[in-house]
C-alpha cells in the first residue's frame, strides 16, 4: 500500500497500461497456439495433398483457408487468395498495437512522474533561507523512482510478448501461404 501512495497519482494509468498489457497477452496467448490456429497433421496432410475438409471447423484458420479454398469460386484468383491471407492475418495481429503502444506509453508516464517529482523536491528548496521541507523531499524522490521503476516492469514484458507474438505471427503467415500454394499446385496437377 505504501508502494502506491509513493507513486501518486502515476499508479492509476500505469496500472491501467499492466492490466491492458496482461489481459491483451494472454488473450493472443490462447489464440495463437497451434492447436488453434494449423491443428495437428494439417500442413502435413496439405503437402502431401491428402487433405480431408470435414477434419477442420471454422473455429481453427485451417479449417477457414478450406472452406475458402473450396467454396469460393474465386479462390484460385491470386489478388482473392492475397485478400484472405490479409484479412487472416489481420485477425491474428488484434490487439497487437495496443501492446506496442503500452511498450512506448508506460515508460513516458514514468518519466513523467520522475519529472512530476522531481519537480516537487526541488521546489522545497529555498535558497535565501537555506530551507527544505524533507518529508516533500522523500516523497519527491519516492514518486520519481517508483514511477520509473513501475514503467519500464510494465513496458520490458510488453515489448517482449508483442515481439514474441509478432514473431509467431509470421511464421503462421508462412504456413498460409505454404498451404495456399500447396492446395493451388494440387489444384493444377488434379
Amino acid at each position: 500500500m505504501e508502494f502506491i501512495n509513493q507513486t501518486g497519482l502515476f499508479f492509476f494509468p500505469l496500472l491501467l497500461c499492466s492490466i491492458l498489457a496482461t489481459y491483451i497477452s494472454i488473450e493472443r496467448y490462447f489464440s495463437l497456439r497451434k492447436s488453434v490456429i494449423f491443428p495437428n497433421g494439417f500442413l502435413d496432410e496439405v503437402l502431401s495433398g491428402s487433405i480431408n475438409s470435414v477434419n477442420y471447423t471454422k473455429a481453427s484458420l485451417a479449417g477457414r483457408l478450406l472452406e475458402f479454398f473450396n467454396s469460393n469460386r474465386h479462390a484460385k484468383d491470386e489478388k482473392m487468395l492475397k485478400a484472405f491471407v490479409q484479412l487472416e492475418v489481420g485477425r491474428l495481429e488484434r490487439g497487437l498495437f495496443i501492446l506496442e503502444v503500452i511498450t512506448g506509453i508506460a515508460p513516458l508516464i514514468g518519466l513523467l512522474g520522475t519529472v512530476f517529482g522531481l519537480t516537487s523536491v526541488f521546489g522545497t528548496f529555498s535558497p535565501e533561507l537555506e530551507f527544505f521541507d524533507p518529508s516533500s523531499f522523500v516523497s519527491g524522490i519516492a514518486i520519481a523512482l517508483n514511477t520509473t521503476l513501475l514503467g519500464l516492469l510494465i513496458a520490458i514484458p510488453s515489448l517482449a510478448m508483442h515481439s514474441f507474438f509478432q514473431r509467431r505471427i509470421d511464421v503462421i503467415s508462412q504456413q498460409i501461404e505454404l498451404s495456399i500454394e500447396s492446395l493451388l499446385f494440387k489444384e493444377r496437377v488434379e
